[in-house]
């Protein structure tokens, strides 16, 4: 590892970390409750995947790109509600994607939701 690489490392780390210390301060800013610990984890999470990023860009020859800063800033200041988005509709897309898998693979549909005409033979038998 040369010089290069440790300077491309620590810069993409820095703007990672400019992501999501401004990510903190609009968090203070909007009084969302968080304890200050939180707020420390978060900065130590976006330390580490920014210093891992910047690896895999510098080892993919991307970190003199001007997309790699945004990549990472974006990364550094986003990546709560990037998370939070990803936990909330995770398992709705892998439901729909087995399902989709099996209505392709077998010709089956596997929709959980009654029929509307079936709840009305069931409403009528009642």
């Amino acid at each position: 590892m040369n010089f290069d690489s440790i300077k491309a490392l620590l810069i993409g780390t820095a703007i990672a970390f400019s992501g999501g210390l401004l990510r903190v301060l609009v968090s203070i800013q909007n009084k969302e409750k968080k304890q200050p610990w939180e707020h420390f984890i978060t900065l130590a999470i976006v330390v580490i995947v920014g210093f891992t990023m910047s690896y895999l860009m510098n080892r993919a020859e991307l970190h003199d790109k001007w997309y790699s800063t945004g990549v990472l800033f974006v990364l550094g200041y986003g990546y709560d509600k990037f998370l939070k988005m990803i936990t909330t509709n995770l398992p709705n897309w892998i439901d729909k994607a087995v399902n989709l898998f099996i209505e392709n693979r077998y010709g089956v549909k596997t929709d959980r939701q009654p029929d509307a005409e079936e709840e009305k033979k069931d409403d009528v038998i009642q």
